[in-house]
């Protein structure tokens, strides 16, 4: 299995969106007769909207949540590269434009799920399709004048790689065997919002709102701290750059993040 591939626009265009046996959101292809059909992990299709307004009822700001990274790139030769706001600026513009307020977006679980194309006009696509959602969305958000705010952090010691180079290891160092981080959790009225440092696998996305004591919870990565891919086991026996080079964590760290996560979660949710 392999984490890290691009698809030929052929097999692009026979993309299928399905809900496997465990309840899982899946993208699917079609290759062609005689080549091997591969699985393709799974995806979390939510897209998260909090909605904020003044007292008499206008829409002062938005915050959008969604897992995908931003790397659609630009039509330069060196696009990967480039300073851009790629389609969450898109977004960002198209909802402000449309509703009004200031739109703010947040990057869920995409440590391994990027746009299936890249270029400025995909870009401009999924920046405006999200937007689409997060409009429809916005129309039915339910608000309130009385909130309970409140608010949790922790921090947590992870493994880092035995054979990692001490001048890659980030906010650690040479002789050190862990990397310190934090976990924060704000709660708005029945709203969640779970900020994780470095940038998370989807599958240890899925996991903690899986086992979440908590049904309204969006899951913010790279809060507070970069400290590289967050993996689960099951990518380190994969090949692909999130668990090899992109990762600064030994095999263990992201399991030990979500039960922390849970817990902190716990402490709010009582």
């Amino acid at each position: 299995m392999t984490t890290t591939f691009q698809l030929p626009p052929e097999i692009v265009a026979t993309r299928k969106i399905v809900r496997d046996d465990e309840g899982q959101t899946r993208v699917t292809f079609t290759y062609p007769a005689g080549r091997e059909q591969p699985t393709f992990g799974a995806i979390d299709p939510a897209v998260w909207v909090l909605r904020v307004e003044t007292a008499d009822g206008a829409l002062l700001a938005s915050v959008v949540n969604f897992a995908c990274h931003a790397v659609s790139g630009s039509t330069y030769p060196d696009w990967f590269y480039s300073i851009s706001a790629d389609y969450p600026g898109h977004m960002m513009r198209a909802v402000e434009k449309v509703q009004g307020g200031l739109c703010l977006f947040t990057s869920g679980t995409a440590g391994d799920i990027v746009p299936i194309r890249r270029g400025k006009r995909p870009q401009i696509q999924i920046g405006r399709a999200l937007a689409g959602e997060v409009i429809q969305n916005l129309q039915f958000v339910p608000t309130s004048e009385e909130l309970v705010l409140a608010a949790r952090k922790t921090r947590i010691e992870l493994p880092i790689k035995e054979d990692l180079p001490p001048d890659a290891i980030l906010n650690a160092g040479g002789e050190k065997k862990t990397l310190t981080a934090e976990i924060q959790v704000l709660k708005i009225g029945d709203l969640y919002l779970l900020g994780l440092p470095g940038e998370i696998l989807v599958e240890v996305g899925l996991e903690i709102k899986k086992r979440s004591p908590v049904e309204k919870l969006a899951i913010i990565s790279l809060a507070n701290d970069s400290i590289g891919y967050v993996c689960h086991r099951q990518a380190y026996d994969q090949s692909g750059y999130e668990a090899e080079a992109g990762a600064n964590l030994a095999a263990g760290a992201a399991e030990t993040l979500i039960d922390r996560a849970l817990d902190l979660l716990q402490q709010l949710a009582d």
